[in-house]
C-alpha cells in the first residue's frame, strides 16, 4: 500500500507568498488582490493544493463568477484552473522527475471576482520541502482594470466582463515583472479611480481601497513594513473620465494625497506616474480626457519635484485608439498590454539601473 502524501501547512515558513495575504485564520491566509501567488519548492514528484473559494460577484452574462488560478512549474507554465465554491483540492503537477521543483500558483482574476484562502499543500511521500527564496527586485502597481487585465483574453470589444477572460498574467505589470525579474505586488480593481470611481462615485476609491489587504474588508490593513517596493507605477486616472472631465481641483487634489501616502510609506522608491492607453480625447466626447489627464498628471509630478522629490517621474503609455486588436469592452489585448510592458520594463532599467 502506498505511502500517504505529505502535508503542508499554510504557515509553513518554506513557503513564500508574494502579494497582500491576510492571515487572521488560523486555518490559512486569505487573498483577493490579482497576482497574489504563493510559491512552492521542494524535492518529489508530485504536488495538490487545496483551497477555499468564494465569489463574490456576478459576471455581465449573468454567471457566478470565480477565480482562476495559474500553475507554473520550473518558471514554464504548466496549467490554469478555475476554483469551484468551497473548499476542494486541485493538482498542481503530477508525475514529475524526481528532483528539485518550484512551483508558482497565482490569481489571475481581480480583487472582486472572488476571495481565495489557502489551506495547504499536499506533496509525495518522501519528498522534501525546501525554503523558496524570492528575488532581490520588487515593483508595487497601483491601479484598476487594466492594471489587473481586465478582458484581456476576450475575442475583441463587444465581449462583456467574465472571470474567463481576465489574465493578470497577460498584463503589462505582470509582464514587466517577469521582464525584469522582480517580485510583484498589484493593488488593482476594476473601475477604481483616484476622485471618483466608473459611474462616478466617491466611495471606495483606490485611495480607499490601498490601505487593504483585503479590497472588500474596510477594516482590513496592510502592513506597508511588510513589504518594501524600489518602485511604484501608479497607473490611474481612466474611470475618474468616464463621466466626465473631474476638474483640476478634484483630480490633482486627489492624485496628490495618494502620492503622498505612496512616498510616506516608501521614502525612497522611484515612484512612475502612468499616463493610460485607455485615456482618449475621443470618449466622453468633449471631455478631452486624454489632454485634460496629461496635463493633471504632469501637474502632480512637477509640484512633487519643485517640493524636492526628484524621484517622482512620469511615463505617458499611447493611447490605444488606433489599436489593431481590443480585450472585452474596448480595454486593452494582450498585444496592447505587451507594448505597454516593453516600454516600462525599458522605463524602469534606466530609471534604476537595472
Amino acid at each position: 500500500m502506498p505511502a500517504p502524501p505529505q502535508a503542508v501547512l499554510p504557515s509553513a515558513g518554506e513557503l513564500r507568498f508574494e502579494g497582500r495575504f491576510e492571515g487572521s485564520d488560523s486555518a490559512g491566509p486569505r487573498f483577493q488582490w490579482p497576482g497574489s501567488t504563493v510559491w512552492l519548492r521542494f524535492v518529489g514528484t508530485d504536488a495538490h493544493v487545496t483551497l477555499t473559494e468564494h465569489s463574490m460577484e456576478t459576471d455581465e452574462y449573468g454567471q457566478v463568477a470565480h477565480d482562476w488560478y495559474d500553475v507554473e512549474v520550473d518558471g514554464q507554465p504548466a496549467r490554469s484552473f478555475q476554483a469551484a465554491e468551497g473548499k476542494h483540492a486541485y493538482p498542481l503537477a503530477q508525475g514529475l522527475r524526481h528532483g528539485e521543483h518550484l512551483i508558482a500558483l497565482r490569481k489571475r482574476t481581480e480583487a472582486f471576482v472572488g476571495q481565495g484562502q489557502l489551506l495547504g499543500f499536499e506533496i509525495d511521500a518522501g519528498a522534501r520541502l525546501l525554503p523558496a527564496a524570492g528575488p532581490g527586485r520588487r515593483i508595487e502597481f497601483i491601479g484598476d482594470s487594466i492594471t489587473a487585465g481586465f478582458g484581456v483574453a476576450g475575442a475583441d470589444a463587444t465581449c462583456l466582463f467574465s472571470a474567463d477572460t481576465e489574465d493578470y498574467s497577460l498584463s503589462y505589470a505582470a509582464l514587466t515583472s517577469q521582464a525584469l525579474g522582480a517580485e510583484q505586488i498589484a493593488v488593482a480593481s476594476a473601475g477604481a479611480g483616484v476622485y471618483r470611481n466608473w459611474m462616478g462615485t466617491l466611495q471606495n476609491t483606490m485611495g480607499d481601497l490601498y490601505q487593504r489587504t483585503l479590497p472588500t474588508d474596510p477594516q482590513s490593513r496592510w502592513d506597508f513594513s511588510r513589504w518594501t517596493p524600489d518602485a511604484v507605477v501608479i497607473n490611474l486616472g481612466t474611470a475618474d473620465f468616464t463621466s466626465g472631465d473631474p476638474g483640476a481641483d478634484a483630480f490633482v487634489g486627489a492624485y496628490r494625497l495618494l502620492l503622498a501616502r505612496v512616498r510616506q510609506n516608501y521614502p525612497s522608491a522611484l515612484i512612475v506616474v502612468a499616463l493610460g492607453p485607455m485615456l482618449s480625447n475621443l470618449w466622453p466626447v468633449g471631455a478631452n480626457a486624454l489632454t485634460q489627464a496629461r496635463a493633471y498628471l504632469t501637474q502632480v509630478t512637477a509640484e512633487a519635484n519643485a517640493a524636492g522629490d526628484a524621484r517622482v517621474v512620469m511615463i505617458e503609455f499611447p493611447d490605444q485608439d488606433g489599436a489593431q486588436s481590443f480585450g472585452c469592452k474596448a480595454h486593452p489585448s494582450s498585444a496592447t498590454q505587451a507594448r505597454v510592458a516593453a516600454q516600462l520594463s525599458d522605463f524602469l532599467r534606466r530609471q534604476l539601473s537595472w
